[in-house]
């Protein structure tokens, strides 16, 4: 997959890097928007991993901090979903933004 990616780099460049940011993006906010509007308790979920941890985290995150912390480990498990649609989607997004003109 790595050749892939490094290939879509060097074919595609700053089109292929700003369809990427703009898909991890849209999907940390879906992600933040999700936790604030389903009224998900974070500090419950990271002290619940602090029970499993042993470590007192909780206690010392402020909540926005907190909620953000989740959005991006959240965001970051989904890498293995983003990647290969962002592979798939590539040519035709740049294409469509930057069409050949010869």
């Amino acid at each position: 997959m790595t050749g892939k990616v490094k290939a879509l780099a060097r074919d595609y460049g700053t089109g292929y890097m700003a369809w990427y940011f703009t898909v991890w993006t849209s999907s940390a906010f879906m992600i933040y928007g999700a936790i604030k509007f389903g009224n998900v308790d974070v500090m419950t979920m990271i002290a619940k991993v602090d029970g499993w941890t042993g470590y007192d985290i909780s206690s010392k995150v402020d909540p926005t901090l907190g909620t953000i912390g989740v959005t991006v480990v959240a965001n970051e498990m989904l890498e293995p979903l983003r990647l290969p649609f962002v592979i798939m989607t590539t040519k035709p997004v740049v294409e469509f933004f930057y069409p050949k003109r010869y």
